[in-house]
């Protein structure tokens, strides 16, 4: 089963990618609304969530409320020890040494990730670099009931949902 990493913010999303550019990684940012939830809970047949939040009450919380709501799940813990910052006030997974963090994703690091819908395919389909490329995109994110992204967010968010290129022509097509 494919895996995908769940941290809590844009900061840690950052970190995740300095070791593994190609590790699927979505953030909660910070809380785990209804909608977040549904969206993973689409995914979670063919992914496992693989839990990494700050060692705090925050983290613990989100990492109940997610476990309980999705099936596929693994949970991965940073010390606390491990995740304080320089000057030892804050906690996060953020402040992690490079180091550390490869050996706790080490499992997960090998795994290939094949990238099915490319920048290119959002040219060819109106989605990007287009007048009409925003309107596209927001009607095709309502009827998949994702968020509303950007040409590039929007490649990540089909590729991680395994929406295929017919299937979107497809929604597109009925839209337009």
């Amino acid at each position: 089963m494919r895996k995908i990493v769940v941290v809590e913010g844009k900061n840690d999303y950052q970190k995740i990618k300095q070791i593994a550019p190609d590790l699927p990684v979505v953030t909660t940012n910070g809380m785990v609304s209804d909608a977040w939830l549904r969206r993973m809970g689409r995914i979670n047949g063919d992914y496992e969530a693989v839990l990494l939040t700050d060692p705090d009450a925050a983290g613990d919380k989100i990492r109940e409320k997610i476990s309980d709501a999705l099936q596929n799940v693994r949970n991965v813990y940073i010390g606390r020890e491990d995740a304080l910052s320089k000057n030892c006030k804050k906690v996060g997974v953020e402040h992690v040494d490079l180091p550390v963090l490869r050996e706790t994703l080490s499992e997960f690091l090998e795994e290939e990730h094949q990238e099915n819908i490319t920048i290119q395919d959002l040219y060819a389909l109106g989605l990007v670099g287009g007048s009409e490329s925003k309107k596209r995109r927001i009607k095709l994110c309502e009827k998949l009931d994702i968020d509303y992204a950007n040409g590039k967010q929007l490649a990540r968010h089909l590729n991680l949902l395994q929406i295929s290129l017919e299937r979107i022509r497809e929604i597109l097509c009925s839209i337009m």
